[in-house]
């Protein structure tokens, strides 16, 4: 068993003036005016990962980027949360700032938590954005792979991560020839905390099957991954856009698992396109 600490819930607004303090359990970013877009980062890293995106959309919409807890400047989860616990806090953040209805991206473990998004509150969700990511749950190989990595983490710290991950999330191409993609990854995960990747990890492990929900999608959805992404391999994207109704799927050349910043002008040529439709 991992114990996650307990620890006091702060939410910083980065980027704002004076850094605010509430009871939501994520610290976010603003960025532009216009309509809504929350974009839910991948494991292990927090939302500065959107930063490309962030500069291609602010001009035309209201970009909001989360952390989940134990990432970025989130504090800790305060229990071993499930799923739904991180939908909930999008939820709360949704509530706080006063968003009736946004268009909701994820990639990877984002994408996870935007499938228990529409579980529990499908009517928030205006339009949906699932970048490689997948619906269906851990195999026991996978799950026991969690539970190696957490065990892993707690004993020696999220240096671990790098290690660990590195080549599982970034295509050969980019390992070679992008040095600065390489360094930014590093250090988004660096900014993780332990108790953090312990607790996303068990909730990714103990995810339910989604693939129940995917025909009865409703809301305009873009699916989109890289053609070299080990985890979220082209067949699954494929697969996966297939079982939604009228989606939209693109599958990006050169990239891996987190192609919104291996391919940042590709992928945000495909997300405008979409965006520009609704």
């Amino acid at each position: 068993m991992y114990v996650i600490r307990k620890k006091r819930y702060t939410t910083v607004r980065r980027g704002a003036s004076v850094a605010e303090q509430s009871n939501i359990p994520m610290s976010y970013s603003e960025h532009g005016q216009g309509d809504p877009i929350v974009l839910l980062h991948a494991f292990p890293l927090n939302g500065r990962m959107w930063e490309p995106q962030v500069s291609a959309l602010k001009e035309r919409y209201r970009v909001v980027i989360p952390d989940y807890p134990g990432f970025g400047n989130s504090s800790n989860p305060p229990i071993q949360p499930d799923i739904d616990y991180f939908a909930e806090c999008v939820r709360e953040l949704l509530d706080d700032l006063g968003l009736e209805r946004v268009v909701l991206g994820g990639l990877s473990m984002g994408g996870y938590v935007a499938f228990a998004c529409l579980r529990l509150f499908p009517e928030r969700i205006s339009a949906l954005i699932l970048a490689n990511t997948r619906p269906d749950p851990d195999s026991e190989e996978i799950r026991k792979n969690r539970d190696n990595m957490a065990r892993r983490v707690s004993e020696d710290g999220v240096e671990i991560l790098v290690e660990m991950q590195m080549e599982r999330l970034l295509s050969p191409n980019t390992l070679e020839n992008n040095q600065e993609v390489v360094n930014k990854v590093e250090t988004l995960m660096l900014e993780s905390s332990p108790d953090g990747v312990v607790a996303a990890l068990g909730a990714m492990r103990d995810r339910p099957n989604s693939k129940p929900l995917l025909p009865e999608i409703e809301v305009p959805t873009l699916v989109v991954g890289g053609v070299e992404d080990a985890i979220s391999s082209p067949e699954v994207m494929g697969a996966l856009a297939a079982d939604i109704p009228g989606s939209i799927h693109h599958t990006i050349s050169g990239a891996g698992h987190l192609s919104n910043m291996e391919a940042p002008e590709e992928f945000n040529d495909v997300l405008r396109n979409f965006l520009t439709k609704l």
